[in-house]
């Protein structure tokens, strides 16, 4: 009666060998699955990234409402521009002359002022002028402009363009290169110094003068036209 039950609870070779055979086949199925899951997370991967890709390149793309302040305040903004530029004339004694042999000039009255963040994180607007003084367009510069971690808010900044065809490349987006800030003394002597780098000269200063130091990548600095704005 034992040996009954042994030999009904045995299983005949063909059958073990029939059932290791099904769970050979079975796990092979599963590292199939497994690996062809791996192979399509990594395909995906990529493409899973090209949404946010294509969102911070929509958020970085300048346009002209950004570039320029809103209609309703541009009329305090050019009372603030002309403010920043008697400042510079005030501060840098060959400065007046500086602009007036110059391609043309940026005034930023305040760069980094507390509500000042446009588009992609975008720093400060400026006011452009050809060499005779008449303003011709609007400039924004982004955050990441700056060569080094600014402490300062709100500081004035004057671009001085050397000749007329650094404006053309301004205007067409063509600037390369980083221009640090100048810092001059009080005097004719050593503001008539002022050394021009890649066609352009910045002046930096806040309420304690003028100040040395501020690296800005040009590349990073945008131009719109005053008549292609509303």
């Amino acid at each position: 009666m034992q040996r009954g039950v042994r030999r009904l609870h045995s299983r005949p070779p063909e059958a073990a060998s029939n059932a290791e055979g099904t769970w050979k086949g079975l796990h092979a199925m599963n590292r199939s699955l497994l690996n062809r899951s791996l192979m399509n997370r990594s395909l995906l991967a990529p493409l899973a990234r090209i949404p946010l890709a294509l969102a911070l390149a929509a958020s970085l793309a300048p346009a002209a409402c950004h570039i320029a302040p809103k209609a309703e305040s541009r009329e305090s903004f050019k009372t603030e521009t002309e403010a920043a530029k008697t400042w510079f004339s005030s501060n840098v004694k060959s400065f007046d002359r500086q602009i007036g042999d110059s391609g043309g000039y940026i005034i930023f009255p305040s760069v980094g002022q507390a509500g000042a963040v446009f588009f992609g994180g975008a720093f400060g607007r400026g006011a452009v002028f050809n060499g005779s003084g008449t303003q011709v367009g609007w400039a924004a510069l982004s955050r990441g402009s700056f060569g080094l971690q600014l402490g300062a808010q709100g500081f004035k900044m004057a671009m001085i363009l050397e000749d007329e065809a650094t404006m053309r490349r301004f205007k067409d987006g063509k600037w390369t290169g980083d221009v640090s800030a100048t810092a001059v003394a009080a005097n004719e002597g050593a503001a008539a110094d002022a050394q021009f780098t890649d066609g352009v000269i910045v002046y930096v200063g806040d309420q304690s003068g003028l100040m040395a130091g501020i690296s800005i990548a040009l590349a990073n600095v945008r131009y719109k036209n005053i008549d292609d704005v509303e």
